[in-house]
Parts: C-alpha cells; sequence; structure tokens
C-alpha cells in the first residue's frame, strides 16, 4: 500500500449526502438483511427478479425470500452494487456462507444490529465519518452524526389540493391565495433552517425534466387557481402543471438563497428501483440546468453525482460555473471505471475547493461503509498515478483529498465538527 493511500485511509470524512434514517426509524421499520439490499435490488430486478418480493409485504417467508435473493445475486454478483454489499456483510458481519441457510443466520444478525442503539456509532467510527448530511424526510436526526437536508419536490410538485394542503399544514400557513402559497413555502424553508437544514434538495429528474422556463406570475397564479378549484382528490395532469412547478422551482431558489442555502439538485444517472419517470435518462441532462445557473449567480448549486452519462458536459459546467459545485456522491459505486476517469479529468480541469469526494447516497449506514471504503481506494489510486506522471507532488495529492473528503465541505456547508 502507497503512502498515498494510507494517508487517504486515516482522513475522517465528511460524508456530503445520504438518504439513512434515523435509528428510531429503522427500528420502527424492522430493517432486515433484505432491507439493506438498496442499489442492488435495482440489478436484481433488471436481472429479472419481480418487484417487491423481498419487501416486507411480500409473501414470501424468509427462507424463499433468502433462495430468491441467492437466484438473482448470482446473476448480478460481478455489478459493484453487488461487491458493494458483500463488502458490507462480510466486513461488519462476518458473512462467509453464501447459502440459504448462510443469508438465514445474517438476517438475525442484521435484525439485532437494527436493535442495537449503538450501531450508527460503531459503523461510522470503523468508516472513519464524522458527520453526514442525510435525506430523511425529517430534521429530527441525531446532531453528533448528521445534518438534514430537505426534499423541496413536495412543494412544487403540485397535483392536487391535498398537496396545497400539506405545505400548508407543515408552514404552519394558512393558503387561501397564490401569493399565500409562495408565503408558506418561504416560511417552510425559514422553519426548516431554524431545525438545522443545511441544503435544501431537488429530486425532480426522477419524475419530469430538468428543464425549466421562466413563467410569469400571472401564468403560474392561473395553473394554482385551476388546481384550487378542483375536487380534493381530482388531479391536474403533469402537462397542465408544468409552469406552476417551473415558477416553484424558481421560488425555492428564491428562498434557498434567502436562507443562505446550498442546492442539492440530482442530475444523470437513475436507479431503477425508484425511478417514477420510466428512467428517461434525457430528463436527467445537466445541460438543461443552464438557464438556471445562468440566472442565480449567487446560488450555490450542488450538482450530485457527477452528472453520469452526460459526465463531459458536467465537467465543462463544473468548470465554468463558479455557481456550480462537483458531488462524487454514488459514482464510485455506479462504476469505479468511469469514477476513476472522471476525477483523473476533474483534478485537470476543475478548482479543488469545488469538488465534493464523498457520499454514500444510501438508505443504510452498512451501504456507506463499503461505499467510503471502495472510495478512498479509487481516489488513491487517481492520486497515486497523478504522482507518478508528475501532475502532483505526493503532498498535494494528499492535500487534496483531504480537501475533497473533508475541508471543503466544512467551509461550504458551514459545519461544526
Amino acid at each position: 500500500m502507497s503512502n498515498i493511500h494510507e494517508e487517504i485511509n486515516r482522513i475522517r470524512i465528511i460524508d456530503g449526502h445520504e438518504h439513512i434514517d434515523p435509528q428510531e426509524i429503522r427500528k420502527k421499520n424492522k430493517v432486515d438483511f433484505f432491507g439493506l439490499l438498496h442499489y442492488l435490488e435495482s440489478d436484481l430486478i433488471t436481472a429479472g427478479m419481480k418487484r417487491g418480493i423481498l419487501s416486507h409485504n411480500s409473501k414470501l417467508s424468509e427462507e424463499e425470500k433468502a433462495e430468491q435473493f441467492l437466484y438473482f445475486y448470482n446473476q448480478t454478483k460481478n455489478t459493484t452494487y453487488a461487491k458493494t454489499l458483500k463488502i458490507a456483510v462480510q466486513d461488519l458481519y462476518g458473512m462467509d456462507d453464501w447459502s440459504v441457510n448462510g443469508i438465514l443466520n445474517l438476517n438475525e444478525k442484521v435484525k439485532a444490529a437494527t436493535n442495537d442503539d449503538d450501531w450508527y456509532k460503531k459503523v461510522f467510527e470503523k468508516s472513519g465519518i464524522d458527520l453526514a448530511i442525510t435525506l430523511p424526510y425529517t430534521t429530527n436526526v441525531d446532531f453528533s452524526l448528521f445534518r438534514p437536508v430537505m426534499f423541496l419536490d413536495y412543494a412544487f410538485k403540485l397535483r392536487t389540493i391535498k398537496d396545497v394542503q400539506q405545505i400548508e399544514q407543515h408552514s404552519r400557513v394558512s393558503v387561501h391565495t397564490f401569493q399565500d402559497y409562495l408565503h408558506a413555502v418561504d416560511a417552510l424553508l425559514n422553519k426548516f433552517v431554524t431545525e438545522g437544514m443545511v441544503a435544501t434538495k431537488l429530486g425532480h429528474a426522477y419524475w419530469r425534466t430538468l428543464k425549466t422556463s421562466k413563467p410569469t406570475f400571472h401564468e403560474a397564479e392561473k395553473q394554482f387557481n385551476r388546481l384550487f378549484s378542483c375536487f380534493i382528490e381530482e388531479p391536474i395532469s403533469q402537462q397542465e402543471s408544468v409552469v406552476l412547478q417551473d415558477y416553484l422551482i424558481h421560488h425555492v431558489i428564491q428562498c434557498s438563497i434567502k436562507y443562505e442555502l446550498p442546492i442539492q439538485i440530482h442530475t444523470g444517472h437513475h436507479e431503477t428501483s425508484v425511478s417514477g419517470n420510466g428512467n428517461i435518462i434525457t430528463n436527467s441532462n445537466v445541460t438543461d440546468l443552464l438557464p438556471l445557473l445562468l440566472a442565480y449567480p449567487d446560488a450555490k448549486f450542488v450538482l450530485l453525482h457527477c452528472g453520469i452519462p452526460y459526465h463531459q458536459e458536467y465537467l465543462t459546467i463544473v468548470k465554468n460555473f463558479p455557481n456550480a459545485y462537483a458531488d462524487f456522491t454514488w459514482v464510485y459505486i455506479i462504476s469505479p471505471t468511469v469514477g476513476k476517469q472522471i476525477m483523473h479529468q476533474m483534478i485537470e480541469m476543475v478548482p479543488q475547493n469545488k469538488i465534493f469526494g464523498f457520499g454514500g447516497d444510501f438508505n443504510v449506514i452498512e451501504g456507506t461503509y463499503a461505499h467510503q471504503k471502495l472510495a478512498r481506494k479509487l481516489v488513491a489510486d487517481v492520486l497515486l498515478e497523478k504522482v507518478q506522471d508528475d501532475m502532483l507532488t505526493e503532498k498535494e495529492a494528499v492535500e487534496f483529498a483531504q480537501r475533497i473528503f473533508r475541508n471543503n465541505l466544512i467551509e461550504f456547508y458551514n459545519l461544526k465538527v
């Protein structure tokens, strides 16, 4: 192992993006081994497994689930998603028996971990992670381990009056007009900030295009009033709602600027197991964000996932726009090869203060453990090559790693660690 690998393994990571639930929610959901699959479930599904058969609501017994899992795991064990799960359960649970009985024994160990109040602390310590930014649909998190980010899609994905009423309830602002609704969204962000939120998140590429027009207040108000005149359960179509959505996306960005919140935006690849847009990858093309980047030079846009498969365009954007920041969340487990290629180019093209090197992007802490292990190795491999090619000194390489894995995130999100 090189000195660079050793130094990077010692870095205390600030994890820029997760979906890990608070432990009490994990306990409530009774997470077992089949609840750890997350990204691997996408590969199992694309390999032919029926959706939902490994869930808590499945009619299969645990033994039948183990049989189904092993059958499809053997079809997908070449993927990085599969290898990530294998690393996690080997290192954290001592798993070495990939049989039905082995899976059933592992299942009991995971159930015990779910009920272990110290499990998150143990895994974070083993991972070398000091703090993780997470999106658990609540700001009620353990602030010794996490900082919350909230999805704001529900503030602009309006289809029925119930959607409006949800924002009304969460913001505690009565809504009778479109202007009232805008005040409610503003109040909602203010509430989340006082509760510890460190950024907003827009995940709309999973259910619509990133293209955003600039409608007028009157045009948006007209659609809002159309929605407001419907019965409680009566929806308006996505096509009818686009103008209203676009106006509200601008409003969320403006509120984020007001409260000095970075804006995380999903770009690129979709996860098959949860995609709501039929995996229409063109909806996630990072170049569609150019009008927003041009319109809001005072915003801080964190463009997640390096835009894969539009990563060449992504590299140009984060190089040229001072308000666009590169984030390697999810990248290494999508493809280590692509991750290394992008990191090589990122080092050559983008100022190092604009690069965030790790986000596990997992629902479960076990996945985060395995992902950081892979991330450290891949980044160290790339930096070693840069040193060998005389692109960086060893000291510069280690300083770069310290920046992208820790210092940049502390400064950018104004974290107290």
